[in-house]
């Protein structure tokens, strides 16, 4: 017990922003940032009414992004269109990403996908809120989770881009119901 005391006091030290951590789990939501859809209508992501999931990338990414977005797309193909949450691709890269670009890059999987972009004090809101970065990043060092999110715009469930589409499917589900 002194051990864990021990730890918790030296990462409190260390991390500011655990000084008030009082041992419970903390629900992250999802930031009311606006945000500009792929066809240029303003969107907030903060109360989805199906759920959502989030996918943070950016159009240029050559290898994790364009994997992530297919096995998202074929996901959402298992879902009932009535309840199938949003599914939003939410650039990192806003210099380059403009809502025509998105939307060009997101034809590829038959528009099934959203895309997001926003001012850089936005996105970084949202990518801190996530628990994705801080934002200081380059592009190309962009975290590559799927972030499901349920119709209150608390973060339900965090995957790994090497999920499989059923194992999304399921987690899409999951907040659907």
């Amino acid at each position: 017990m002194a051990a864990v005391v021990c730890v918790l006091a030296a990462r409190s030290a260390f991390a500011p922003g655990l000084s008030g951590f009082d041992g419970t789990a903390q629900v992250r939501r999802v930031p009311g940032v606006a945000l500009v859809d792929d066809r240029g209508a303003l969107l907030r992501l903060d109360a989805p009414a199906h759920g959502e999931v989030l996918v943070l990338g950016y159009t240029r990414c050559t290898d994790e992004c364009p994997l992530t977005l297919a096995k998202l797309a074929l996901a959402l193909r298992g879902l009932a269109p009535g309840t199938r949450p949003s599914a939003y691709f939410v650039t990192i890269d806003p210099t380059h990403d403009d809502p025509h670009t998105m939307r060009r890059y997101l034809s590829a999987w038959n528009n099934a996908i959203i895309g997001a972009t926003g001012a850089p004090e936005a996105l970084k809101a949202l990518a801190l809120a996530l628990g994705a970065g801080d934002g200081s990043r380059e592009a190309r060092d962009h975290d590559t989770r799927l972030f499901i999110v349920d119709r209150y715009g608390a973060v339900r469930e965090e995957l790994q881009p090497d999920t499989t589409p059923d194992t999304i499917t399921r987690a899409l589900r999951a907040v659907t119901t």
